[in-house]
């Protein structure tokens, strides 16, 4: 008998001895066990070639995707959020990752510098990581309602002003906010965004300042120095 590489569906071949009601029966029964299944593989196994609408189950997530004939899109999915005693209600359809900051990254005087977020506390499939410029830029996978949220400090110089921004690849700021001038403290930033953002948008982190001079920031172990991107 021979069978299909991925479902394993038999059917006879010349070899076989005919026995027609007996063959079609074995095809019917394997064909049974997939009906209204979703193909079972991992996130680093997802089949290729597959046709749309094409729907896999991964084992080692637990999401569910659909092929939309470009990309596997999530259709759903569960982050366990804690509670006391229980074992956390599911969210259904949810990502999250984040990164963080561990050294203290110079950035030079007068010009836009990309935020590196060295340390992956939280990843997801959904949101990938790539180097960019000095630092990293982050890939929306899925069109999705996006909120994303950093941190960021400059530590403690007596001039200069400081500004952070977060961007999209294609140069659209999304937030920013920027610190009096000559002031001999260090300068923390809080930006947030809510925003539909469409797949494979890039977003990342700039620091610039004009102290005159190179000027770190100071993650403090990440607490500082941290970016937080959930998708709904």
């Amino acid at each position: 008998m021979g069978a299909t590489t991925r479902f394993g569906l038999r059917w006879p071949e010349l070899t076989d001895a005919p026995n027609g009601p007996a063959q079609v029966q074995q095809l019917a029964q394997d064909s049974d066990g997939w009906l209204c299944r979703a193909y079972r593989c991992t996130s680093s196994t997802r089949p290729t070639g597959v046709p749309d609408d094409f729907l896999i189950r991964e084992s080692d997530t637990g999401n569910l995707y659909i092929w939309t004939g470009s990309a596997w899109s999530q259709v759903a999915g569960s982050v366990s959020s804690g509670g006391g005693g229980g074992g956390g209600t599911p969210a259904i359809g949810t990502v999250s990752a984040t990164y963080a900051a561990t050294n203290a990254q110079p950035i030079a005087t007068g010009v836009d510098v990309v935020v590196a977020f060295g340390v992956a506390s939280t990843t997801s499939s959904e949101v990938t990581r790539s180097t960019f410029g000095a630092g990293h830029q982050f890939t929306l996978t899925q069109t999705r309602l996006w909120i994303i949220s950093a941190t960021l400090r400059f530590a403690q110089n007596p001039s200069g002003g400081r500004t952070f921004e977060l961007r999209t690849g294609s140069g659209t700021v999304l937030a920013k906010e920027s610190g009096p001038q000559n002031q001999d403290a260090p300068y923390t930033a809080a930006l947030s965004i809510a925003r539909a953002l469409p797949a494979n948008t890039t977003v990342h982190a700039i620091a610039r300042h004009n102290a005159g001079t190179s000027l770190a920031l100071e993650p403090s172990s990440g607490a500082w120095v941290h970016i937080d991107i959930a998708g709904i």
